[in-house]
């Protein structure tokens, strides 16, 4: 009964603020989050963001796999963070107020003043989004199944419904408030649950002993480039500039929240180097579960259960959003907010489908990195204040061209990274004249 009791809290809470924050709210906080987010709702509203379901089993996973190497791979996150923090995000936010940008379409739209690098750019942000969507869900409902407290059907039945009822009653506000809720849900739990199963003499042992296996070079490069490159490509980092209430509060948001990212990194590979101590045959992306599933004390499940669903809607809430609001980039103003909502049932009844039937999740986590990576360069170009359509849309159909290639040579591997790379480099020799 306590499990339940746990979870119904929780619905409660993100439901009930939800619907407070939605009796003050206007259409451009339904949009937008009303364009005057602080700091702190930045910050945790991005970490929210990279943490989820699939990023405690692929952190996890490859801490069993590589160790310390675990941070080798990090390097390039760390430097897409901060330059993106304090390099690009002001500029985008300076655009942005220019533009009253609600996609992440407008902002090569208004830089270029052609209006297909909008309809390239959002086309391949819903893909792109609305993979990482049925990720989510089919990922968080998987682990809960895994843990016979719900069936799998019913799991993602209950996320989806309670995503649909907050994002249908707030907008865009209720999807960074309650990020922040979900935040500090994810920090406090994990700690918690890490707390119970390792003690300082394992502490110990784990920091002075890694696992026999070194992370490869290609590997280093194409997570190098994923982390260093993804978030530039990704809807929800655009929308959370937009956002913001000034350029001091984006930056300082987004370039702490590097900190608590690689806090939860560690914590990972804290409990992928004991289970590997423990047992060392596992498969890696079994790790997460099977740590929560025999080393830790039954009477933190009700935690567990809660920490499972945070970590699903943190994501899936972000990407609905983006996959929703993209979709209806070309209706007027004064009709988005009602079109909006038809689109977030539209994207979460179809992503409901999908993830029913669709439930493998570890090499999708790979692909869809790759996939975040597609736009990256073309969106440099233009927050540079390059203005060639041509070479923006090159270079975005080149990533694309380069991550279909690299999956045919190499599988779905981080290495394909490299290849998304090296195609929308080349699409940006074409200029339009």
């Amino acid at each position: 009964m306590q499990l339940y009791f746990y979870l119904l809290a929780y619905i409660f809470l993100i439901i009930g603020v939800s619907i407070y924050i939605s009796r003050t709210s206007t259409s451009e906080d339904f949009l937008i989050g009303g364009r005057d987010r602080n700091g702190l709702a930045i910050l945790f509203s991005k970490f929210a963001g990279a943490i989820g379901v699939s990023t405690l089993i692929t952190y996890t996973g490859y801490a069993y796999t590589f160790g310390w190497g675990l941070f080798a791979m990090s390097i390039g996150s760390v430097i897409g963070y901060l330059i993106f923090a304090f390099w690009a995000a002001p500029k985008i936010k300076q655009l942005s107020l220019k533009g009253q940008f609600y996609t992440q379409g407008d902002l090569p739209s208004f830089v270029t003043k052609d209006k297909n690098t909008a309809l390239v750019t959002n086309l391949t942000t819903i893909v792109v989004q609305f993979f990482w969507v049925v990720l989510s869900l089919a990922g968080g409902a998987k682990i809960i199944a895994f843990f016979d407290i719900f069936s799998y059907e019913i799991a993602l039945l209950i996320t989806t419904g309670v995503v649909l009822v907050y994002v249908l009653i707030s907008g865009y506000k209720a999807v960074i408030i309650t990020d922040i809720i979900q935040a500090l849900i994810i920090i406090v739990f994990l700690i918690i649950v890490i707390s119970s199963i390792i003690d300082m003499p394992d502490l110990t042992n784990i920091i002075y002993n890694s696992t026999p296996k070194k992370v490869t070079l290609g590997s280093v490069i194409g997570l190098t480039l994923y982390g260093g490159l993804s978030v530039f490509g990704m809807a929800d980092r655009y929308q959370l500039c937009y956002s913001a209430k000034n350029e001091k509060a984006l930056t300082l948001g987004l370039g702490i929240a590097i900190i608590p990212v690689l806090l939860i990194s560690l914590m990972l590979l804290f409990i992928g180097l004991y289970v590997f101590q423990q047992i060392p045959s596992l498969d890696p992306d079994t790790v997460f579960v099977y740590a929560m599933k025999h080393f830790l004390n039954p009477s933190w499940l009700p935690l567990l259960l809660v920490l499972f669903f945070a970590g699903l809607m943190s994501t899936a809430d972000t990407s609905i959003f983006a996959v929703a609001s993209h979709s209806i980039f070309k209706v007027k103003k004064e009709h988005k907010v009602n079109s909006l909502r038809y689109a977030t049932v539209l994207t979460v009844i179809t992503a409901f489908i999908l993830a029913y039937f669709w439930r493998d999740i570890v090499e999708i986590t790979i692909v869809g990195a790759a996939l975040r990576m597609t736009l990256s360069v073309a969106m440099i170009y233009v927050i540079k204040n390059n203005n060639n359509s041509g070479r923006f849309i090159a270079s975005s159909i080149g990533g694309i061209l380069g991550l279909l290639i690299g999956l045919l040579v190499f599988g779905p591997k981080p290495t394909i990274a490299i290849m998304v790379l090296i195609g929308s480099l080349l699409g940006l020799i074409y200029k339009k004249t």
